[in-house]
């Protein structure tokens, strides 16, 4: 899907270039993300870029030229990074510092120590859940990628190597709610949303969306609020990137009728 047409809808006055369909001319890979970045970051008045996040099925997708993270970091403190730095870098498992956002992305198993953890950390020492068996059935029912991925790709969509598996937009509620709004607008469909207040940027920003196709939301939770110093006022939206092309024209064609009804009301 996407409009072609080189003139307003609305007015008939010529769009300018930047205002094109991002489907109009077919630029090579590199090229197509880093236009959906600059429409995406246009629309939606971004403070930083839309990560791309790649899951890497063996070490020969690991693209030339693009280093390791030197140091074990959280798969929320990677998203960030990307986001507020414009770092491209790969992480494999052993430098994802949260063992339980690792096996949602499909990089291990959950073994005994980490459900261990899981036990002492989310009920015993902090009672998040009302007993061992609410515990258990959250963990159970949290959306997880099969365990087939050697490492991780993470840069801002513009820049990334490689087409990724998931953008994770990192917002305000009114962003938020223009993300929402492009995606009506491409598939008339209601976001059915998979939300938790654990394992929310891998899980929910970055898995649920591959799993689905479907874009989705993620509030945060408190380890993303804590080391990746997510601001109380933001939130994550998640989304394949099979469905950029389209949200990045639903958000062109939503921009050219909105600029249109603020001229016919100043005339």
């Amino acid at each position: 899907m996407g409009s072609t047409a080189d003139y307003c809808d609305s007015c008939g006055a010529p769009l300018h270039e930047t205002q094109r369909s991002v489907t109009a001319e077919e630029p090579q890979d590199q090229d197509r993300r880093r236009q959906i970045q600059d429409v995406m970051k246009e629309f939606l008045k971004l403070d930083g870029s839309p990560v791309g996040v790649k899951l890497l099925r063996s070490v020969d997708e690991i693209p030339t030229g693009i280093e390791e993270i030197n140091q074990p970091h959280r798969h929320c403190e990677m998203v960030l990074s990307a986001k507020i730095e414009g770092r491209t870098f790969y992480a494999p498992l052993s430098k994802h510092q949260c063992k339980v956002g690792a096996n949602a992305l499909g990089l291990m198993q959950p073994r005994a120590e980490l459900r261990k953890h899981q036990l002492e950390e989310q009920f015993r020492s902090r009672r998040r859940f009302r007993t061992e068996d609410t515990l258990w059935k959250y963990v159970e029912n949290t959306p997880t990628l099969p365990d087939a991925s050697v490492g991780v790709l993470y840069g801002p969509l513009g820049s990334i190597p490689s087409d990724p598996d998931s953008v994770v937009v990192v917002c305000n509620p009114l962003q938020a709610m223009r993300m929402v709004q492009a995606y009506q607008h491409v598939s008339g469909e209601r976001v059915r949303a998979s939300v938790g207040a654990l394992f929310s940027l891998c899980a929910d920003a970055v898995v649920t969306p591959i799993l689905t196709g479907n874009l989705n939301i993620a509030i945060g939770c408190g380890g993303t609020r804590k080391h990746a110093k997510l601001k109380e006022y933001e939130l994550a939206v998640g989304f394949p990137y099979s469905i950029a092309n389209e949200l990045a024209d639903a958000m062109l064609t939503i921009a050219r009728y909105e600029k249109a009804e603020e001229d016919h009301v100043r005339d």
